[in-house]
């Protein structure tokens, strides 16, 4: 959503395709669906690679728990990811290819062998990184072309994206280092993962005031207490609240401009919520959990 309203704004027609657009974009809007079932079987691949990990970090994942079976947990990811893949080629090719690139880094370079850079402390800011371009990158194309400025206007996103992925290693330490994973902070300190967290969100501040950028300004500002309090405290509840703040933040000025994603984001919250707690008796989604 970034990505396409930011091409709005600076792409090759910037004011002028912002103000043809409808408020409500049905071809966005099916785009963003499509998108996000491919999302889905990213989610569920690097599920199923980390069962055990899960297991020993206490997650609420149902494959780890046993409560949804490997076998259907891998037909469930071959639909969620070849339907819509599928749809895009029929569609919008030049989509198809980097929906093609985002399963390629953030579900098979990042989670599966022999690649597995999650595992790895530089690989893992490297897979962030590119599938958070790509993800921007695919935003961008919906009504755009490829363009270098997205590089630029992308990097404050991705700047606050890693400053939250570097604290979300933080409260996997031990199960990751038991299972031999490398990752951030099991190769460094939780004294460093959490500097590197809010330099990498000031830093996300910085090229967003030199992008001219205030969708990404907002959230990167109100967030930084949340870091320095988590870095100061070195809290593992002060960074979980810190990572589910930081995404909340950006989907409510996102909603700014998508007004739907508010009442899906609070329909899906609601439901989910009744959902779980109905089929498996647990309490999520939470800012508690």
């Amino acid at each position: 959503m970034a990505g396409y309203w930011a091409q709005a704004r600076f792409g090759e027609s910037a004011g002028v395709t912002d103000s043809v657009y409808y408020f409500f974009d049905v071809t966005f809007v099916v785009t963003l669906g499509l998108f996000t079932l491919l999302m889905g079987g990213i989610f569920l691949l690097n599920q199923l690679e980390d069962i055990e990990t899960d297991r020993l970090n206490n997650k609420l994942y149902l494959i780890a728990n046993g409560d949804i079976s490997v076998r259907n947990a891998r037909i469930e990811t071959i639909l969620v990811s070849a339907l819509p893949f599928a749809l895009a080629v029929w569609k919008r090719p030049d989509l198809a290819i980097v929906m093609a690139a985002a399963f390629f880094v953030m579900g098979w370079l990042y989670s599966s062998r022999p690649f597995v850079l999650k595992d790895r402390p530089f690989g893992g800011i490297l897979a962030n990184a590119l599938g958070g371009y790509i993800v921007f990158f695919f935003g961008w194309m919906v009504h755009g072309s490829a363009d270098l400025n997205v590089i630029v206007y992308a990097t404050p996103y991705i700047l606050g994206m890693l400053a939250v992925y570097f604290f979300t290693t933080i409260p996997d330490k031990e199960g990751d280092a038991a299972t031999k994973k490398i990752t951030v902070a099991v190769k460094f300190s939780v004294k460093t993962v959490l500097i590197m967290g809010v330099v990498s969100d000031a830093l996300a501040i910085v090229v967003g005031l030199c992008t001219k950028d205030w969708v990404v300004l907002i959230p990167s500002i109100l967030i930084l207490p949340f870091f320095v309090d988590s870095a100061i405290k070195k809290s593992v509840d002060k960074v979980l609240k810190t990572n589910k703040f930081a995404a909340l933040f950006l989907s409510l000025v996102i909603c700014i401009r998508f007004p739907f994603y508010l009442l899906l984001i609070t329909g899906l919250f609601f439901f989910s919520k009744w959902y779980y707690k109905a089929r498996f008796d647990m309490n999520y989604p939470s800012f508690r959990t």
